[in-house]
């Protein structure tokens, strides 16, 4: 009683003061849950239409999505190229990933024989059905792979600005250590295959012309050969390997973002359906074919230089003319490129006035039944 001052005014709080502020704090309970559900039934919609269109178009979504979002979370503390590193190792025995090819050693990607129980498989039933096939590996999950490229893509957009920010940077950087990779398999696979022929073969060459024999030296050239061979071969499937699963995940990350943007537009202003379905399909496909085979164009380098080196060497100063018509195929090939991707213009052109044509019979067709 002592610390209550006299001279002010003290409102004591009644049975009927406390029923109204439990009714309030009960309103706000519930306007609060509503909000959650509302929230929660909008995502919801949201990631059924996603999963729906993303299905119509092919994309690896799969249901237990957020269990490998998940593992993929648990195994993020061991580093960043974790999974990458356990496939270096010549023979794996774990079993603890549903994929076959995240189990794979490094031999095994480079003989691609993970796949062999689903060959011994077709092989006993003649066919095979969908239940036949393992499930997507979660490293190629689209979700995964989405939410890596939207988060490269927030990075830029703060480095850069909105303006100077390139979609081209980011797949780089979303590609950049696989296509390394599969870069320095392709430069294997080159110097294997110029070494074999260039030089064990050209000795062996040699030697047959001997009339001396040496069983020693014969056998080392049949294994220089065999050596070359396996090389050139096991980097090649290995550099395919890479640009594959390179390919799959850029393409389902692109996709899906895709796919996400235009479930978010309310309209689609003055973009037409044949160009919304165009990067959908055509600009996807584009996507994969540039990190399945653009590693392959440092190659052409490496052979050219090798060949004209060696040409000069063997046949002198006319080797020249014979690279000079292996370098005139570039600009050719770049002439056909071009040309392809006009007439892709022109087809893309066609497709949207093809689709508008269909959608207004099809309007009519709606029409004219319900006046009918």
């Amino acid at each position: 009683m002592k610390d209550i001052d006299i001279g002010k005014e003290y409102i004591i709080p009644g049975p009927g003061y406390r029923s109204v502020r439990e009714r309030a704090s009960s309103v706000q309970h519930e306007e609060q849950e509503g909000s959650k559900f509302r929230h929660a039934k909008h995502k919801i919609e949201c990631q059924d239409a996603l999963e729906a269109a993303a299905r119509a178009e092919g994309l690896p979504l799969d249901t237990s999505v957020h269990s490998q979002l998940r593992m993929l979370d648990e195994e993020h503390h061991k580093g960043k190229y974790h999974h990458g590193l356990n496939v270096l190792k010549p023979i794996r025995t774990t079993s603890k990933h549903q994929h076959p090819v995240d189990n794979a050693g490094l031999f095994s990607c480079m003989t691609f024989s993970w796949l062999t129980p689903l060959a011994h498989r077709a092989y006993k039933k003649g066919e095979l059905f969908m239940d036949d096939v393992w499930s997507l590996s979660r490293h190629e999950s689209s979700d995964v792979n989405c939410r890596r490229l939207e988060r490269l893509w927030q990075e830029e957009l703060k480095e850069s600005g909105p303006d100077d920010a390139s979609l081209r940077r980011v797949v780089w950087i979303f590609c950049r250590t696989r296509l390394i990779i599969s870069i320095v398999c392709l430069m294997i696979t080159q110097l294997a295959g110029f070494s074999g022929p260039a030089f064990v073969v050209k000795h062996l060459l040699e030697y047959t012309q001997q009339s001396e024999s040496n069983l020693q030296y014969s056998l080392f050239l049949v294994f220089g050969i065999f050596m070359t061979e396996i090389v050139r071969s096991w980097s090649l499937a290995l550099t395919w390997a890479l640009n594959y699963r390179t390919g799959v995940r850029l393409r389902g990350a692109i996709l899906t973002m895709a796919f996400k943007k235009i479930l978010k537009l309310k309209n689609i202003k003055e973009k037409s359906l044949g160009e919304l379905i165009n990067v959908c399909s055509n600009d996807g496909q584009r996507m994969f074919e540039a990190a399945a085979v653009g590693s392959l164009l440092a190659g052409g380098p490496i052979v050219t230089i090798l060949g004209m080196v060696y040409n000069v060497i063997i046949l002198g100063p006319t080797g020249f003319l014979g690279s000079a018509v292996f370098i005139l195929f570039y600009p050719a090939m770049m002439f056909v490129s071009r040309l392809t991707a006009y007439f892709r213009r022109k087809c893309v052109s066609t497709t949207d006035e093809r689709v508008q044509k269909m959608n207004e019979v099809l309007n009519y067709i709606k029409f004219i039944k319900i006046n009918s």
